[in-house]
């Protein structure tokens, strides 16, 4: 079975790379709609991206990434769907499933640590928009583990129509800090050390929402957002940090050819904690050139304790980018290689700093045969610089190897 697994991966990139030599029936678009000199609000009601899709957003997804209708000799060419329940009641559904053949090799190197299927996401999207300026938008998380009853997601409201394009949000919403990646194991985001200590760049989970007000707007190419969140707060905790002091600003230049911003997060804990204030800053840049895209982000930021821990200080300063290249000659096919550099501390201890830096190689592919379905594999050789131990088995680790298949549903 391990055989016929580490073949999987092998099989869809020769399917990938056989699809390049076939005639194009469409002209080639970038992966996702950003890249196209998009903004995120093109395909989502979300300015920021993700969740549930708007309709351009949706014929997006129906042409299978393509702005193009499929072409006639294509079985999906007279596809009639629409995400929108009708004129008089316009509510908008989306479903988003993510399941995973996966495995890694860790500790030791001639065998697998890990191998088995993982059900990572399973998500309700409904968005009502009566009118163009107000916009809600709940998401439910669908837990099938036994027990686990449903979890509520984002859940905002968002109201439009002031000057320079702007609008202010309120409720649970992704705190809109860089770029919102489909992936969260990214270096500047959650990073990929789930088998090792699951330690990451941010201080917060992207994946989650947090819950305030969010204002956003734009003139011309120039856009903004800025929010002000709970962040590691609760206001209704008995101890501990009471007061919403998370703070959240994206300015950012959007082109044709060209997308970039820098980002400013910074939550301080009023009262006493162990972890006194985390702050992070980054840019992101992307474009692209016919079937070529290229997307990279660098995020640097400091941790600040409430006690000194001898001799390593009051802060921690942390440094994380990444960088890839994408090659989508089709609508059906992408390909994508990717570098992502991670220090979680850096300490002027050259040993100290060492064993906080990471670094992920990884060979990843999209096909979609169908519209609304995926299918995503990839290949990851995870670095460690110095000699590491698993949080699991106490046990000296040596350089990982992770594989997975995943299985993409959406609507």
């Amino acid at each position: 079975m391990r055989l016929g697994f580490r073949a999987i991966p092998v099989v869809l990139l020769l399917a990938s790379l056989t699809v390049l030599v076939l005639p194009r029936r469409a002209r080639s678009v970038p992966q996702y709609a950003a890249r196209n000199g998009f903004m995120c609000q093109t395909c989502h009601f979300d300015p920021n991206g993700g969740g549930p899709r708007n309709e351009f957003g949706f014929a997006f997804a129906k042409n299978r990434h393509a702005l193009e209708p499929e072409g006639e000799k294509s079985p999906f060419h007279e596809l009639a769907l629409t995400n929108r329940i009708g004129e008089n009641m316009p509510v908008y559904l989306g479903v988003n499933q993510r399941f995973m053949v996966l495995a890694n090799a860790q500790v030791l190197k001639d065998s697998l640590d890990r191998f088995g299927f993982f059900n990572m996401e399973n998500s309700l999207h409904i968005a009502f928009q009566p009118h163009p300026r107000l916009t809600l938008v709940y998401t439910t998380e669908l837990n099938v583990i036994a027990g686990n009853p449903a979890q509520p997601k984002d859940a905002w409201g968002m109201i439009g129509g002031f000057p320079l394009d702007g609008y202010l949000k309120a409720g649970r919403f992704r705190t809109p800090y860089g770029l919102r990646m489909d992936d969260h194991t990214v270096a500047t985001r959650n990073g990929f050390l789930d088998f090792l200590n699951q330690r990451s760049f941010l201080p917060f989970d992207p994946r989650n929402p947090d819950q305030g007000i969010e204002l956003g707007g734009s003139r011309g190419p120039f856009f903004g957002r800025m929010a002000y969140t709970n962040g590691a707060s609760d206001p209704f905790g008995v101890s501990g940090n009471t007061f919403a002091e998370a703070k959240t600003l994206k300015l950012g230049y959007n082109a044709a050819y060209y997308q970039g911003a820098i980002s400013l997060y910074d939550d301080y804990r009023k009262e006493t904690s162990s972890l006194r204030r985390a702050t992070r800053w980054g840019y992101y840049g992307m474009t692209h050139r016919g079937p070529f895209s290229v997307l990279g982000e660098i995020g640097a930021g400091t941790d600040e304790r409430e006690v000194p821990i001898p001799p390593f200080g009051s802060k921690i300063n942390k440094l994380a980018y990444f960088g890839e290249l994408d090659y989508a000659p089709r609508r059906t096919v992408n390909v994508r290689v990717r570098y992502d550099y991670l220090v979680l501390d850096r300490n002027s201890r050259q040993s100290v700093r060492d064993n906080n830096t990471y670094s992920r190689y990884a060979l990843e592919g999209e096909v979609v045969p169908v519209p609304f379905g995926e299918l995503r594999w990839t290949l990851r050789h995870v670095d460690y610089k110095a000699d590491q131990f698993s949080f699991v088995s106490s046990k000296k680790v040596d350089n990982e190897n992770q594989m997975y298949l995943q299985f993409h549903f959406s609507y």
